[in-house]
């Protein structure tokens, strides 16, 4: 287990940091400790789960926060940005994303929703900082996107999955966006526009994971490059299926026909590109104990 953690860190080049990527983990480590508090709170507190006014959002947005500045903050390693960029675009990032959970988490705290509340002067001003946060983030992924596709220090395999990752990303801001426009998360009779906004964001944790595991398989680049487009294709389908769910106006537990076909088909092919980055793992951890007998280390 520790060589494999080992070959983990080395193979994302996860040391050494650059300052402001520190500075962007222990954001990131501060939205973590703001989600298992709020966890620990609803555990003491109870209370629904759903709805607008529920320990659910501070919970929920707090780790996607944590998860997401951690993620564009690691794939600037790979961007190689000015001093002056780097802190510039960390430092828009992290302090925006502390900045919005805040702000859903106050809003608990005082027993009134955090998104769509415009039912009192303050509770307007503060949605609409929460607007403001948002747009600076979606700013900041546009600029990262764009920087990927300029220059991007990366095997082919793990620049294809940092890619299609970051432009989902933005694919997910976009349908935050219209959550806006609408005036709210339902579109038709119950569509969820919350379903494929969380599902699209997360492939830039889900993509890059898996080439990072085809990186530590050692397998051929080209091997590589079709498990990670294989492994695309099948969360394309998965957003897919989410997109149909929602805007044919059907809710969470409503797929229908076509969306569950899209869905089980997007889960059976990422988990068939799973299954072969682990068992290249598996493959190589058996051949270095092998190696290893034979040099009468163990």
């Amino acid at each position: 287990m520790t060589e494999l953690l080992t070959a983990l860190v080395r193979t994302g080049r996860f040391t050494p940091t650059q300052p402001y990527q520190r500075f962007a983990y222990a954001c990131a480590a501060l939205l973590l400790v703001s989600a298992v508090f709020h966890g620990g709170v609803y555990l003491v507190d109870g209370g629904p789960w759903e709805g607008p006014v529920s320990w659910r959002k501070p919970i929920v947005f707090g780790l996607s926060f944590t998860v997401t500045v951690a993620t564009l903050a690691w794939f600037l390693t790979f961007l190689h940005p000015r001093k002056v960029t780097g802190w510039t675009v960390v430092v828009l990032l992290a302090v925006t994303s502390v900045g919005e959970v805040f702000l859903i988490s106050m809003q608990k705290w005082r027993g009134v929703a955090s998104h769509f509340n415009e039912d009192t002067t303050f509770d307007a001003l503060v949605f609409s900082a929460m607007g403001l946060l948002v747009t600076v983030i979606a700013l900041v992924t546009v600029f990262i996107t764009v920087r990927s596709f300029v220059r991007i220090d990366a095997p082919a395999s793990l620049r294809l999955a940092i890619r299609a990752g970051l432009v989902l990303m933005l694919v997910s801001q976009a349908v935050g966006g219209q959550m806006i426009a609408e005036g709210g998360n339902t579109i038709g009779a119950a569509g969820a526009l919350k379903v494929p906004h969380a599902v699209t964001l997360h492939a830039a944790q889900v993509l890059p994971a898996l080439a990072l595991l085809l990186l530590m398989a050692r397998f051929p680049e080209r091997h590589r490059v079709r498990t990670v487009g294989l492994g695309t294709v099948g969360y394309a389908c998965l957003i897919a299926s989410t997109m149909v769910q929602t805007y044919s106006g059907r809710g969470a537990l409503d797929p229908g026909v076509g969306a569950t076909v899209l869905a089980l088909s997007g889960l059976a092919i990422l988990a068939a590109a799973a299954v072969i980055a682990v068992r290249g793992i598996i493959a190589l951890s058996r051949t270095s104990e092998r190696e290893a007998l034979r040099s009468g280390s163990l």
